[in-house]
C-alpha cells in the first residue's frame, strides 16, 4: 500500500513538473505592447492610422504621445507646436496651418435599428 502511495505521489510530482515546464516555455505577453496592426504597419514602413497614441491630462502635466514620442503642451513635434489638448484630440500648429489629431476615429451618424432616419420607435400599446 505504501509503495502504491509513493508511486502515485511520484507520478503526480512528475506531471506537475512537466506542466510547469511547458507553461514556462511560453513567453509571457507584454500588456504595454502596441496592437499588432500598429506593429505590422511600423514594420512595413507604413504610417499608422493616426500618430496620436495617448493623451495625458493631469494637474501635474499635460501632454500627448505622438508616434511614441512624449510631447508636452507647448512642446514641438517635428516642425509643429502642440497648442491644444482635450480628452480626445490634440492640435498641432505649424507653418502649413493647424492639424488636429484624434485619439479615436470619428464617429459618423448611424441609423437607428427602428428606422432609417433615427426616429425613436413608438411604444406598443398594451391592453
Amino acid at each position: 500500500m505504501a509503495d502504491r502511495l509513493m508511486l502515485a505521489q511520484a507520478l503526480a510530482a512528475a506531471a506537475a513538473l512537466a506542466l510547469s515546464a511547458a507553461s514556462a516555455a511560453q513567453a509571457p505577453t507584454d500588456p504595454t505592447r502596441p496592437p499588432l496592426e500598429l506593429m505590422s504597419a511600423a514594420a512595413t514602413g507604413a504610417a499608422p492610422r493616426t500618430p496620436l497614441q495617448s493623451i495625458l491630462l493631469s494637474s501635474a502635466r499635460k501632454g500627448a504621445i505622438i508616434n511614441g514620442q512624449y510631447v508636452p503642451l507647448g512642446g514641438t513635434y517635428g516642425k509643429a507646436r502642440l497648442i491644444s489638448i482635450t480628452a480626445t484630440e490634440v492640435t498641432l500648429k505649424s507653418d502649413q496651418g493647424l492639424e488636429v489629431l484624434q485619439l479615436y476615429p470619428p464617429m459618423g451618424k448611424t441609423s437607428a435599428a427602428s428606422g432609417a432616419e433615427g426616429k425613436p420607435e413608438k411604444a406598443a400599446k398594451r391592453p
